[in-house]
């Protein structure tokens, strides 16, 4: 990877995990879920807001280091008005590829900023807990 997208992926995460899109508690959410690394005391919540099999609205609550934040803000971005067959494909296609140290991503959105978590193996488990938690949360979610 070269040095200015390493460049630029630094930045986006940096600027997603000091300024988070989207964290509050969403009031009366169709789903959610909270999860817990017990390796590092990450916690986060994720709620969705669901109408006719589309995430319309996706709101996180968290206690966690930088990376996690930065990836919960931008799942929410990601996932907001996204129907929930694709919020659920796009969240095992980043956690796969996150795991995989021979894949690189390529999303062609800001979420490509995450591979650079990659260089990192310890961390791979921040950035796909947010994920890991709506995927979560679409299991438990009500029939409409």
């Amino acid at each position: 990877m070269n040095e200015d997208l390493k460049s630029l992926y630094r930045d986006t995460l940096l600027e997603h995990s000091r300024q988070p899109r989207n964290r509050e508690i969403l009031e009366d959410p169709s789903t959610s879920a909270e999860l817990k690394n017990p390796l590092c005391g990450d916690q986060i919540a994720i709620y969705l807001d669901l109408s006719q099999n589309t995430v319309k609205q996706a709101t996180f609550d968290a206690q966690c280091c930088s990376i996690c934040m930065a990836s919960a803000s931008m799942l929410t971005e990601a996932v907001s008005d996204t129907p929930t067959h694709e919020a659920r494909k796009l969240a095992s296609s980043l956690i796969d590829l996150l795991n995989d140290s021979s894949a690189s991503l390529d999303f062609g959105s800001p979420l490509d900023a995450l591979s650079g978590v990659k260089t990192f193996p310890s961390r791979i488990r921040c950035a796909t807990l947010p994920w890991e938690a709506m995927l979560q949360a679409l299991e438990t979610e009500s029939p409409e």
